[in-house]
């Protein structure tokens, strides 16, 4: 799986961001539209984050729903 560097403004430190799952597609699709496009968000991949953003665009970005707060998110 690709993974990037990016700046995660939840954890206040540079972390590793991967691609939302189809799951968290459909999360924020449900949240922001069905228009939304979702092909270009990352989600920190630190344990108990919800943050996700566009590739180059933080400000962008928001959380995703609490029901994936307990989903491991770190790759191992």
């Amino acid at each position: 799986m690709t993974e990037i560097e990016r700046e995660c403004p939840t954890c206040r430190s540079r972390q590793r961001f991967r691609r939302l799952n189809a799951a968290e597609q459909a999360a924020v699709r449900e949240k922001k539209g069905p228009r939304f496009f979702v092909g270009n968000l990352w989600r920190c991949t630190a344990e108990k984050c919800l943050w996700y953003q566009p590739y180059l665009n933080r400000g962008k970005g928001d959380l995703l729903p609490e029901s994936f707060r307990g989903e491991e998110t770190a790759t191992k």
